[in-house]
């Protein structure tokens, strides 16, 4: 039970498609919509490193199952689909890349324990995005792969991603919380951050077909459109279709 302790709730009033997709509870799990594959994760289990609990008693998380091996099986799996479902977004609360935990460009404490958990397979599988929050604020990365910006098919204002060859990192965690904004990080030393905004509270919005991804951040007073930018896909292995997913 001092397992579930703190998770006993979310685990309880949720229903997740952890079942049908092999996960545990509703700690794991995948489900597609549209051209999308998305695969949740956790990052607070179930890894070298996850952060201990302060509100659980022993104060640590874990024992849910073998994590690492749902995300690969998973991940292979969505990979091996790419024809029917082009895109790969994997999404977990704390983030790998943040300037707040990357001061030098290079992922420390919880950061570098995610990193060394999970980044192998996210680039092993061709992940396409990752979205993290638990910041309070927003952020946009460039294509990164080991610390290193990928710069190939990035335009030179960073609107566009031609077939990026690395995750894109995005953290979008600005959407209100009682304890108000993230203050600005006294530095930012890191070359693969483009867009990062420590004032305004806003959303994200995502819209996609099989070869586009179109993403927008939003202020959430006015909506004016504060950071935008497109993913376009064009490998052979990608069907020919443009339905598209709001």
């Amino acid at each position: 039970m001092n397992a579930l302790r703190n998770y006993t709730a979310y685990n309880s009033r949720f229903k997740m498609p952890s079942k049908e997709t092999g996960g545990t509870f509703n700690m794991w799990y995948s489900f597609e919509h549209g051209p999308i594959h998305f695969t949740s994760l956790s990052s607070e289990t179930d890894y070298i490193g996850e952060p201990s609990n302060e509100y659980a008693d022993p104060p640590r998380n874990g024992n849910f199952g073998d994590q690492l091996a749902w995300v690969e099986a998973d991940l292979k799996k969505a990979d091996a689909k790419r024809a029917n479902v082009p895109w790969i977004i994997v999404g977990l609360h704390r983030p790998l890349y943040d300037i707040y935990g990357c001061p030098n460009g290079v992922p420390e404490g919880h950061n570098a324990n995610i990193q060394a958990a999970f980044e192998d397979l996210l680039i092993k599988y061709k992940v396409d995005v990752v979205l993290t929050g638990h910041q309070h604020y927003y952020e946009r990365q460039t294509p990164i792969r080991n610390s290193t910006a990928v710069l190939d098919g990035v335009s030179s204002d960073f609107k566009t991603y031609d077939n990026p060859q690395a995750p894109v990192y995005i953290l979008s965690g600005a959407c209100g919380t009682v304890e108000g904004l993230d203050l600005t990080p006294e530095a930012n030393n890191a070359t693969w951050n483009v867009v990062s905004n420590y004032v305004d509270y806003g959303i994200s919005t995502l819209e996609a077909n099989r070869t586009m991804l179109s993403w927008k951040f939003l202020n959430s007073s006015n909506q004016v459109v504060l950071d935008e930018f497109v993913m376009w896909k064009t490998s052979s292995e990608v069907a020919d279709s443009n339905d598209m997913l709001y």
